[in-house]
């Protein structure tokens, strides 16, 4: 009897499939309370975030910066709806390198309120 293997099967199937390069969302914000770990003042315009997420990795220390919304979008803090020219923080670009949070915003006056 002729049989042949199930994993040569799948492995075969698999080389013969075009190849995809998954990336995250760029669109998709953290808008994850239970993921940020720690917000701190750093100086009066800059926020130091920690957070972690399963798909974009873990950051300690991340600095934010003061602004407004771009968009309309999610807080990161609170999940209430960010629109667009709101009084937000979101993550700092450094050497022109977008981070993978790039789009995520905390509304600024949810820190205020809380007094973080």
């Amino acid at each position: 009897m002729n049989r042949i293997d199930p994993w040569s099967q799948i492995v075969g199937r698999l080389h013969d499939r075009p190849r995809f390069v998954v990336q995250p969302n760029p669109t998709a914000a953290m808008a994850n309370a239970s993921s940020i770990r720690r917000i701190e003042w750093q100086t009066t315009c800059t926020i130091l975030v920690t957070w972690s997420d399963s798909t974009l990795g873990r950051f300690e220390d991340q600095t934010w910066r003061a602004g407004f919304a771009r968009t309309s979008g999610i807080c990161g803090l609170t999940g209430v709806a960010v629109r667009r020219g709101d009084p937000v923080f979101r993550p700092l670009q450094k050497g022109g390198v977008m981070p993978r949070n790039a789009l995520d915003m905390i509304l600024a006056n949810t820190l205020r309120a809380l007094q973080i």
